[in-house]
């Protein structure tokens, strides 16, 4: 039996390897990744925003009631980021996707959909998306790097060849139409994709932006720059009382100032079932704030109080670093580093970036988004 071929529109299509999808939670895997999630846009395994990346067929025309001459081309300007122009086709993608994750969060005690508030929250996750794809165009431009470059537009189509030949014509748009998304913006965020590779590597290159002698790595990992702690989780799933997992929390906070082993409490209770079993190595920029706020903030050896986050409640035990870990694993802490310089460097050009809506898209009511 042949290996199945990795979907390009569900996840691991073995391509690149560093973009990081915007702000998935609990799609992401079963198992909750504490990471901090960045604005990587495609890992060329495609494992894009938030669901499922998709691609071409016809774009069904969105008319807004006082503004339908605006969409009769879906090519149509919706945002503007800095100086950069954001497609009609671009937004309806992330719009409909991200509609589509957020949907249950939004739901009244009737079930009913508060659809206003479900789409200011759409919205405001389009802006964030919008920032940091923008974020890397401009900051790859510093660089001379740009989504038109011939081997980065030659290596784009190889790509999509390669999907539409391993769906074949019809299943390949079926895919995409499945998945709100037109063929030039799966071929605009391949590009995208393939910019950045470029960039991280310009910018980790000897004398590059981001460090990359191992004498250099290797004193920053042994600093305080760098961290180790492990931690035991309480989910808060849907339905849970939040109230009565904020108890239990604190039970177990007091069990282990009582003499109970951290390891035991993380077998007995922790929800994070994806923990390595020497803890998180890390630093800033890697980790959810209030999980990196409280590591930074401890002393090895010492424990924090119940922190809550988005997803539960955290207790952190900081550990001092094992430098037979780090040798080990001194590659992986190496790219680790420095892929959180880069995503940090494309933090900080993503907060210079305003992004304001088309008057168009303004007026838009969400309904008339499909």
């Amino acid at each position: 039996m042949a290996t199945p071929h990795p979907s390009p529109f569900g996840g691991a299509f073995p391509q690149g390897g560093r973009l990081i999808s915007l702000k998935i939670t609990a799609m992401e895997t079963v198992m909750l990744d504490f990471r901090k999630n960045k604005y990587k846009l495609i890992a060329a395994g495609l494992a894009l925003v938030l669901i499922a990346i998709g691609v071409f067929a016809a774009v069904r025309a969105v008319r807004a009631k006082r503004n339908a001459a605006y969409l009769e081309s879906y090519g149509q300007t919706a945002l503007y980021a800095g100086s950069y122009n954001v497609t009609y086709d671009l937004y309806r993608y992330f719009y409909l996707n991200y509609k589509a994750e957020l949907k249950a969060d939004y739901k009244n005690d009737a079930g009913e959909i508060e659809t206003d508030a479900l789409d200011r929250a759409v919205r405001a996750r389009i802006a964030e998306a919008v920032r940091g794809l923008y974020a890397t165009i401009s900051l790859a431009a510093d660089y001379g790097i740009t989504p038109e470059d011939g081997d980065i537009k030659a290596a784009a189509v190889e790509y999509i060849d390669s999907v539409r030949d391993y769906y074949g014509a019809s299943d390949y748009a079926a895919e995409l139409e499945n998945n709100c998304m037109t063929e030039k913006v799966f071929d605009f965020l391949v590009r995208v994709d393939g910019t950045e590779d470029k960039l991280f590597a310009a910018m980790t290159a000897a004398g590059g932006a981001i460090e990359s002698d191992d004498a250099a790595i290797l004193a920053i990992l042994q600093s305080d720059a760098f961290v180790r702690a492990k931690q035991i989780f309480i989910e808060n799933d849907p339905g849970e009382d939040v109230e009565n997992n904020r108890k239990i929390a604190e039970e177990v906070l007091d069990a282990y100032r009582g003499g109970v082993d951290f390891s035991t409490l993380i077998g007995r209770y922790s929800e994070d079932y994806s923990m390595p079993a020497d803890g998180y190595y890390f630093t800033r920029g890697e980790m959810t704030d209030a999980f990196e706020a409280a590591a930074f903030a401890l002393a090895d050896g010492e424990i924090s109080d119940v922190i809550e986050s988005d997803d539960g409640f955290h207790i952190l035990l900081r550990l001092p670093k094992d430098e037979s870990y780090i040798t080990a694993h001194f590659d992986e802490l190496k790219s680790q580093y420095q892929n959180a310089r880069f995503y940090a460097m494309i933090d900080e050009r993503a907060a210079r970036l305003t992004v304001t809506e088309a008057d168009y898209v303004r007026a838009l009511d969400a309904k008339e988004i499909h």
